[in-house]
């Protein structure tokens, strides 16, 4: 089975979702969940991207994202990779937290900008895990609402300016809770469809295809492909190991588990060496 398509261009519109391995747990407790809200601000930050929406559920995890960058897959592997590299640490485990590659769905911004944010918003209550969306403490919807102060990373204007634009600041607040109850009955996603990549029209599809060269979502777009998919081995000649190994794992895309097997060095040996390498870059 081919992998997921994936779609990265400058100011592209994400739904962004990431399931526990064997559809386990992801978060224990709300330690747990705190400290993913911080990987999610470090990550955002560090690859210039903001989020709209999010929603912590039991094995898996919601997010609305716009990238400035075509750089989607290296900001979702920071914030999955640190995220279970603190998880393990705080729980005495190790080993794989998520279940392979994330899901990203490219969202037509104009049509679905704020189906999608509520979508996301009102996961708890159509899960029966909550009987309405403010009851859910884990999800962007009391930031909406102005019930709770909203994180620094999070664009809760953004959605009060479209819901609200004479006095976004006054009226926001109450008219996203408005527009979010009015949802409860919508249908955003075709649940069959595990392989969607589009959320918007049939205009909007062909417009992203003819921008990045598709012809069909079943092709790897152009500007995705790797060259050749350059070999593990050339990363290391005439480089300091380290270095190789971070722009293997993040220019080249190779695992870390090939990368170990390369090296003949262990996988969590490899993810503290890329984690290293990645704090002294942030310095």
């Amino acid at each position: 089975m081919s992998r997921p398509l994936r779609l990265e261009f400058e100011g592209a519109l994400y739904h962004v979702t990431s399931r526990g391995d064997r559809r386990e747990p992801i978060f224990e407790d709300d330690a747990d969940r705190e400290a993913w809200l911080v990987v999610v601000g470090q990550g955002l930050e560090r690859f210039d991207a903001t989020a709209f929406a999010y929603c912590l559920m039991g094995n898996h995890f919601h997010l609305v994202v716009q990238t400035r960058q075509p750089n989607l897959s290296r900001l979702m592997r920071q914030i999955n990779g640190v995220y279970t590299q603190r998880y393990n640490r705080r729980h005495a485990k190790v080993g794989h937290l998520f279940q392979g590659r994330f899901k990203a769905v490219v969202v037509d911004e104009e049509a679905y900008f704020l189906e999608v944010c509520r979508y996301v918003d009102l996961n708890p209550v159509r899960a029966k895990m909550a009987k309405r969306p403010q009851d859910w403490p884990w999800s962007s919807y009391r930031a909406h609402t102005g019930r709770v102060t909203s994180p620094a990373w999070l664009d809760s204007p953004a959605l009060h300016r479209r819901l609200a634009p004479r006095a976004p600041r006054r009226d926001g607040p109450d008219a996203y809770a408005r527009f979010v109850a009015q949802g409860r009955g919508v249908k955003l996603w075709d649940e069959a469809l595990a392989g969607q990549i589009f959320l918007g029209g049939e205009a909007f599809v062909k417009r992203m295809q003819a921008r990045i060269g598709v012809v069909s979502e079943h092709e790897i777009p152009r500007a995705q492909r790797r060259p050749a998919a350059r070999a593990l081995e050339q990363y290391f000649k005439g480089a300091q190991r380290d270095v190789a190994i971070m722009r293997a794992y993040l220019d080249g895309g190779h695992t870390q588990t090939a990368i170990a097997r390369a090296t003949g060095l262990s996988v969590s040996r490899i993810s503290r060496l890329i984690a290293s390498q990645e704090a002294k870059g942030k310095t």
